[in-house]
């Protein structure tokens, strides 16, 4: 059974556990060519050498079990949804699985090699509190991965747009707000509700740097091949980043 640290009542806790079947039985198993050639392939290469790491946020554990298998490495699973982290022992125990709230982790100062947090920063509300968390249990030298939502692209209201009354007609990637910082429930399917973060890239960036993590390189990937194949109505936003990956140093 997945340990269990001492957690208090948390209105959005509830809200991911109510909704943790949705994400593990329909979300997770959705083709998604971007994780699949996009993603995961990235953050294995960017982990390769790092033997112990911590998959804050991890989830159902697709991504600590890819870490496993690929890089042979030693990985701690942390979600502060017990029914996630259930899922994720079902399919594979091998990751150590451990509730915590990303802002409280139950560890030691250093005793990570790497951490990796994938499309979990964006739903956070304690992001200070979190990244510093996530410093602190970072050895000196280790390596900190985070894969966001792009924070200008993926801005609240903003997204593909086709003006029709333009002549002649045309597309074009609206962004709306982006200086905004901003909280907010999106419908992600039917009668489930997700909380998002809007941040801009200037707050993650500088919130790392002055919890002492040196920014190594960041990559906005384009759409993978997969990802427009059969979908030609894609090929004009290809260029345009659903992914900011940032890789720090500390």
């Amino acid at each position: 059974m997945p340990m269990v640290a001492d957690m208090g009542g948390n209105d959005r806790k509830s809200l991911w556990d109510e909704n943790s079947s949705w994400w593990s039985e329909q979300y997770t198993t959705r083709y998604d060519a971007d994780y699949e050639d996009v993603i995961l392939p990235f953050v294995c290469d960017a982990l390769s050498g790092f033997r112990k790491i911590i998959d804050v946020g991890g989830g159902e554990g697709r991504l600590s079990r890819y870490l496993i298998e690929q890089n042979g490495s030693e990985v701690v699973s942390t979600d502060f949804s017990l029914f996630q982290l259930r899922a994720s022992e079902a399919q594979d125990p091998s990751p150590n699985h451990v509730q915590a709230e990303l802002a409280r982790l139950p560890f030691g100062g250093g005793v990570f090699d790497a951490a990796v947090t994938c499309l979990v920063l964006e739903h956070v509300l304690e992001f200070l509190e979190a990244v510093e968390e996530i410093s602190r249990v970072i050895r000196s030298g280790g390596r900190f991965v985070l894969v966001l939502n792009h924070p200008a692209m993926q801005t609240p209201e903003s997204g593909l747009i086709f003006d029709h009354v333009a002549e002649p007609p045309t597309k074009y990637w609206r962004i709306s707000n982006y200086l905004l910082e901003s909280s907010h429930f999106e419908e992600v399917d039917k009668e489930v509700f997700l909380p998002f973060e809007h941040r801009p890239i200037s707050k993650y960036i500088n919130t790392l740097i002055e919890s002492g993590f040196t920014i190594d390189r960041l990559y906005e990937p384009a759409l993978s091949e997969r990802h427009i194949e059969g979908s030609p109505e894609l090929t004009s936003i290809r260029f345009i980043p659903r992914l900011l990956i940032v890789v720090c140093s500390k």
